[in-house]
């Protein structure tokens, strides 16, 4: 088989999100399904760093104008299909972005989840009123359907009905943070130190419920005699509505990191604080599990489905909620071992390997479709 693969994500220059998720994807399908099946990637000018390694990974040579934003949009519309008819390729998986309508070949498209249109106020107008069109022409092309957890498939079909029967749910695959290097070579900041910070991780976007973190955080401060700190990783992003809020004493914030930082302050946090309002896999979760963090996350959606009984689930509505199991992470060592120990053993049963295999399934499924 040849599978054509919308690689135009890999060119963002602070890759993350569905950048990761699909240079890992690439990579873990090359290794798993071998010389049989070829990758063709559209997009990008050459197969990138790292994924030119494997020899069933090639470039179509039709680079995306942008890696975002209304050109990379139009390049999909326009130029892509146009393309893909002289590619001979059997399927044509989109990863992130939209399919190309017009294409006539068998289309997969992941949709991460659907939070623009169920909850516009997140997101920018202008963001928000795109992917109110762009989603259902989305799952009405696409002859199958990939995301990543059950809650996002059961929220696509409640709201696109049409998508029954073509939608899978594909857990993603976890690759653990880098492992411990020097602390003078990955410390972000001048005055963190390890087991004194509570971490949390993702963009300033409200559905990751940072406000009420913060005030959850200042409740839990006024608790105790020696408070650990909070830290706040992620970039600011302008798709999102109203994410600016003062972050309060013994809470700083750090931006965009490394991933070596990043797999630092996982591996030297006192505890993982992700009470998000809404997700559509939650990745940094068994990010912080892999790396011996305890997790402290939301009682509902993708959060609950990904961390099972290996985290502290809270109300994210309920600021006293979270500042409890903040509080009973820290300071109780039973269960703050007992959750390290379960997060461990959680994060192992997510694998890039099985996220492959049963993409693969999937491109199979699609490719004996009928033509169209």
């Amino acid at each position: 088989m040849r599978i054509g693969i919308n690689a135009r994500a890999l060119t963002k220059p602070n890759p993350a999100g569905v950048s990761r998720y699909t240079r890992k994807l690439i990579a873990a399908l090359a290794e798993k399904e071998g010389s049989d099946t070829e990758f063709v990637l559209f997009g990008v000018n050459s197969v990138p760093d790292k994924l030119d390694a494997h020899d069933n990974v090639t470039s179509a040579g039709v680079p995306a104008p942008a890696h975002s934003g209304p050109r990379a949009h139009l390049w999909e519309q326009v130029v892509l299909p146009r393309k893909l008819g002289r590619a001979d390729v059997d399927v044509f998986h989109t990863p992130a972005g939209q399919p190309p309508v017009l294409a006539r070949i068998p289309l997969v498209t992941t949709i991460h989840d659907i939070s623009p249109v169920v909850h516009p106020e997140w997101f920018s107008r202008s963001y928000a009123a795109l992917y109110r069109v762009l989603t259902p022409l989305a799952v009405r092309v696409s002859d199958r359907i990939i995301t990543v957890s059950r809650f996002a498939r059961d929220e696509i079909i409640d709201r696109y009905p049409q998508a029954a029967g073509k939608t899978v749910a594909v857990h993603n695959g976890l690759t653990p943070p880098p492992e411990d290097v020097p602390i003078e070579d990955a410390l972000p900041v001048e005055g963190i130190q390890p087991s004194e910070y509570i971490l949390s991780v993702g963009s300033m976007n409200p559905r990751k419920n940072l406000r009420r973190l913060v005030d959850a955080y200042g409740r839990y401060r006024k608790r105790v005699a020696d408070p650990a700190s909070l830290t706040l990783v992620g970039p600011t992003k302008r798709v999102f509505a109203d994410a600016a809020f003062e972050p309060g004493e013994g809470v700083q914030t750090l931006g965009f990191v490394s991933d070596e930082e990043l797999g630092w302050l996982y591996r030297n946090a006192a505890t993982f604080a992700f009470p998000s309002l809404y997700e559509g896999f939650g990745l940094p979760i068994l990010e912080a599990m892999s790396a011996g963090a305890p997790v402290v996350t939301s009682d509902r959606g993708a959060m609950a489905e990904v961390a099972g009984d290996a985290a502290c689930l809270v109300d994210p509505t309920d600021i006293d909620s979270i500042a409890e199991g903040l509080e009973r992470t820290l300071s109780n060592t039973t269960y703050r071992d007992r959750l390290v120990q379960r997060g461990r053993e959680r994060a192992k049963m997510f694998t890039w390997d099985r996220t492959a295999r049963q993409t693969a399934a999937v491109y199979k499924s699609a490719a004996r479709e009928v033509k169209r």
